[in-house]
């Protein structure tokens, strides 16, 4: 009885796939920074920028960070739902026809995804930020498949303000100073 009322408890939690090859419906993906060179540092205010207690739009507002402050960035978390991506050549032991559900994007083409039951981490061979808008692989020598949308995720940040008080943040846009190249 005990493993049974387990099972229904797992099966009811957010992000937690109800089958073996079923792909979270959300990934949530703690201390990630999600492109090439990310960085979490010393950050620029570029727009004023309301901070959450929790990384959630509908969590209390505990301030607001005002354009022209510094802020140390301190972790961030990707809020993703799955992409499709279909290969079709053979690639590694991938067959044309598998399937691999696309959460986060790493850098230099490396992503999370869903396959067989588990997460693991997999060279795709492109980034969502370039190409025809991100969800096609453009070099035809590298591409062993395509992904069918594009992604869809909320990456949130969470920054000290100066005053010492942390906050959440989902517009990471509105921060300078995140990209260690450049």
């Amino acid at each position: 009885m005990k493993k049974l009322l387990f099972a229904i408890a797992v099966a009811l939690l957010p992000g937690v796939a109800t089958t073996a090859d079923s792909p979270p419906a959300e990934y949530i993906d703690k201390g990630a920074c999600p492109f090439e060179c990310c960085v979490y540092r010393a950050w620029t205010v570029e727009s004023d920028t309301v901070a959450y207690a929790v990384p959630d739009k509908n969590a209390k507002v505990i301030g607001l960070l005002k354009a022209g402050a510094i802020v140390q960035a301190i972790t961030g978390q990707v809020h993703s739902s799955p992409a499709r991506f279909v290969v079709n050549r053979p690639h590694a032991e991938y067959r044309p026809g598998d399937v691999l559900w696309v959460y986060t994007y790493l850098a230099e083409g490396y992503f999370k995804v869903w396959r067989d039951g588990a997460m693991q981490e997999e060279d795709l061979g492109f980034s969502p930020y370039g190409g025809s808008p991100g969800a096609r692989c453009e070099n035809k020598e590298q591409c062993w498949g395509q992904l069918e949308k594009e992604l869809t995720f909320t990456w949130w940040v969470k920054v000290r303000a100066k005053e010492g008080w942390e906050g959440w943040s989902n517009r990471p846009e509105h921060f300078g100073n995140k990209d260690a190249c450049g």
